[in-house]
């Protein structure tokens, strides 16, 4: 398989467009292009309000600030990204349709009503929103998967999307039911807060990446899962992993948070490394393919700096989340644009904005962890993260909108998944 600088994006025979994939609109067939702006634009009210508190020097409002901006990261930034993948790749993956219109609209409607609902200190509103996204992705998947048009199968580790999906559901509704039901039942709406704001896209990324990661750094599919002995063992394992990453909720919450967060952290590393094979450096060209393989280290690496110095428990989590979840966020929808663009110039080959990013996001992630050090000025920490991480988006769309504006125009050809 070639490694060089003209290698394809995605191997050929990985993916298939049918009929309906080939005559759907633009916006439709490559809904990349309409979620990750979004994604974006999200991801500025969510870290633009952190920069709005701290020079307004309102402190009263330090937990309605804290609020909307987990959850616009979370419900917003991250959830049209991920709503952008998963239209994508998804049907191209099992051979199927594309997004219909109303399956378009409320996906862009549900992160933008959450935000929305959010900013205006309705925390119960904003859930509804976010269990629409949810049920919509749950269908989204199940539909195109047992599709009898469907001419693949999911590989074992997309045993983890509907694991996701249920968490957000369910921790929606304990968050709500926990908070109303008083004092007494606070555990519980903090559970449901950790299963919507941590494992919900620790879900995401351990079952599309099985697929994605190897995809992407080496260019190396994982087969579809079968009913043979080995691949139904594969799936278990997925199934107990994702267990031992629920119960390590329950560990942190009612044992140490040393232990469950030492527990996360080890479930994330081991399917990481033996369903991905993250142990494998990238063997394609290209900086970004890096930059991914980098991100998905540091997803398990927050969580274990968490558990090793648990009185700096935040910072970890931002490790996890900055270094982790959004730099792998930036990632992959930056090989994703470049590869349905056409640009395998920019995807296999070392970009100055791809770098910027990097050390931008990198940046971002030491500021970000010196607001719980150096508590005297974490106001001005706080800032710079912010700036650091605006900056960093704001180079993604100077890298990647003119390729979209590009791509829209010449519409007519096939793109890549």
């Amino acid at each position: 398989m070639s490694t060089g600088a003209d290698a394809p994006a995605i191997p050929a025979g990985v993916v298939t467009e049918n009929a309906a994939m080939k005559s759907a609109p633009f916006w439709r067939r490559e809904p990349y292009a309409v979620f990750f702006p979004l994604g974006i634009l999200l991801s500025w009210a969510g870290v633009g309000r952190w920069i709005e508190f701290v020079l307004s020097g309102r402190s009263e409002d330090y937990v309605a600030v804290y609020i909307f901006h987990s959850m616009t990261q979370i419900e917003g930034f991250l959830l049209s990204f991920a709503l952008g993948f998963l239209f994508t790749m998804i049907p191209r993956r099992s051979g199927t349709w594309p997004p219909s219109v109303i399956e378009m609209a409320i996906g862009i409607a549900a992160p933008l009503a959450t935000a929305v609902a959010a900013a205006n200190g309705q925390w119960a509103l904003s859930q509804a929103g976010w269990m629409a996204a949810c049920v919509l992705l749950v269908q989204f998947v199940v539909r195109r998967f047992a599709s009898a048009a469907a001419r693949r199968r999911p590989p074992a580790s997309f045993v983890w999307i509907p694991v996701a999906l249920l968490l957000g559901l369910a921790g929606s509704v304990m968050t709500g039911v926990g908070g109303a039901l008083g004092a007494s039942w606070m555990w519980l709406h903090n559970l449901g807060q950790q299963f919507v704001l941590q494992g919900v896209f620790i879900a995401l990324v351990l079952g599309v990446g099985g697929l994605a990661l190897p995809l992407m750094t080496r260019g190396v599919a994982p087969p579809d899962a079968s009913l043979s002995p080995r691949d139904l063992r594969g799936i278990f394992g997925h199934v107990l992993a994702a267990v031992l990453v629920v119960a390590s909720f329950f560990v942190q919450l009612n044992v140490s948070v040393r232990a469950g967060c030492a527990l996360r952290a080890a479930v994330i590393a081991a399917v990481l490394v033996l369903g991905a094979e993250l142990w494998r450096l990238p063997t394609r060209a290209g900086l970004n393919r890096r930059v991914i393989w980098l991100a998905a280290w540091c997803l398990p690496a927050g969580f274990a700096f968490a558990s090793i110095y648990p009185q700096y428990y935040q910072a970890g989590i931002h490790i996890s989340f900055i270094s982790g979840f959004a730099m792998l966020t930036l990632g992959v929808s930056t090989h994703v644009i470049l590869g349905h663009g056409d640009r395998s110039d920019l995807l296999n080959g070392q970009p100055w904005q791809v770098a910027a990013i990097l050390g931008l996001m990198i940046a971002a992630t030491v500021c970000r962890v010196a607001t719980t050090v150096d508590m005297v000025h974490r106001n001005a920490w706080m800032v710079t993260a912010a700036m650091f991480f605006l900056a960093a988006t704001g180079v993604w769309t100077v890298l990647l909108v003119p390729v979209l504006r590009t791509r829209a125009k010449g519409s007519a050809g096939t793109g890549l998944p």
